[in-house]
């Protein structure tokens, strides 16, 4: 199964502000219909996302996944949102199993950095598809949490866009990395 850490980045590596604002996006100005995000969506059939990703998407007060299913890897509780197809399985690898058991072919992994480095760590992930954006945050919540050792990726593809940021296709080296 395919599993892609889909994500936008700032040039300093940070996917948010503090306390998970991701309103930078918005103020890019850049068209949704030239990030590829449709096209990227129309491949996944399922998805897994952190706590903190869930929360957030919570309380923009509409689900926007459709009934895809999904999974929340949390040590808590998880109350599902209205239109949310929620699904057991709250580790990574409960989900990654999870999901291939219902023949899901590709899970896009939402966020957050930690969970993606959890993904890593797994030897989960297989791609990352990231959106390099033309700013410099200056801190916030990081791309991917601390790991304990390099990961080395292939790159695949790249596209700069006329709006400025550069589309990265990574895809993970299984054979450079225990």
């Amino acid at each position: 199964m395919k599993v892609t850490y889909y994500v936008a980045s700032s040039l300093d590596g940070y996917i948010a502000k503090e306390g998970g604002d991701v309103s930078w996006l918005e103020e890019l100005g850049i068209p949704m219909e030239e990030t590829g995000y449709e096209e990227f969506y129309s491949t996944v059939d399922a998805l897994v996302m952190g706590r903190k990703t869930y929360d957030m998407i919570v309380s923009f007060g509409q689900w926007p996944y459709g009934d895809k299913p999904v999974w929340i890897c949390s040590r808590g509780k998880i109350t599902p949102m209205k239109g949310c197809n929620l699904k057991v399985g709250n580790t990574p690898e409960e989900a990654y199993k999870a999901a291939k058991d219902l023949n899901n072919k590709h899970l896009w992994l939402v966020g957050g950095g930690n969970l993606a480095s959890s993904f890593l760590q797994k030897n989960l992930l297989t791609d990352i598809s990231l959106s390099l954006m033309p700013i410099i945050l200056g801190g916030g919540i990081k791309l991917f949490g601390d790991l304990p050792i390099p990961i080395k990726m292939n790159k695949e593809n790249q596209a700069p866009h006329k709006s400025g940021f550069i589309q990265l296709e990574y895809a993970i080296n299984k054979d450079l990395h225990p």
